[in-house]
C-alpha cells in the first residue's frame, strides 16, 4: 500500500484541528460541576472526533467513523451505515469502561 503525501497531510491538518476542537470542547466544559457528566462530554467530543474508520470497500484508506457513518447512511441508506455506527458504539463503550475504572479506583480505600 503507497501512502500518499496528500493523504498524509489531510490527515495531520484533520488530527491538529481536532485537537483544537477538543481544547475548545475542554474549555466549554469545564463549566460543568458534575464530573460524571463533565468527564463524559468529554470522551464522546474524543470518541467522535479521533474515532478511524475504513472508507470504502477496502481497508487502504481511513476517515473519521463519523464521516464515514453519515456518507453511507446518506448515500447508501441505513443498511450500510452501520459500519461507521459499530465503530462509534465500540468506542463510545471502550471510553465509558475507561471511566467507569477510573471512577472505581479513584474512590478505592487505602
Amino acid at each position: 500500500m503507497q501512502v500518499s503525501s496528500e493523504y498524509v497531510l489531510a490527515w495531520s491538518v484533520y488530527v491538529i484541528a481536532g485537537g483544537g476542537c477538543c481544547l475548545v470542547w475542554w474549555k466549554l466544559t469545564s463549566l460543568i460541576r458534575n464530573r460524571g457528566w463533565r468527564e463524559i462530554l468529554r470522551g464522546l467530543c474524543f470518541v467522535l472526533i479521533f474515532t478511524p474508520w475504513y472508507a470504502g470497500d477496502t481497508a487502504e484508506f481511513y476517515a473519521p467513523a463519523v464521516v464515514v457513518l453519515l456518507m453511507d447512511v446518506l448515500l447508501e441508506g441505513t443498511a450500510s451505515g452501520l459500519k461507521g455506527g459499530v465503530a462509534l458504539l465500540v468506542s463510545t463503550f471502550l471510553m465509558l469502561l475507561v471511566l467507569v475504572a477510573r471512577e472505581l479506583l479513584r474512590r478505592r480505600p487505602e
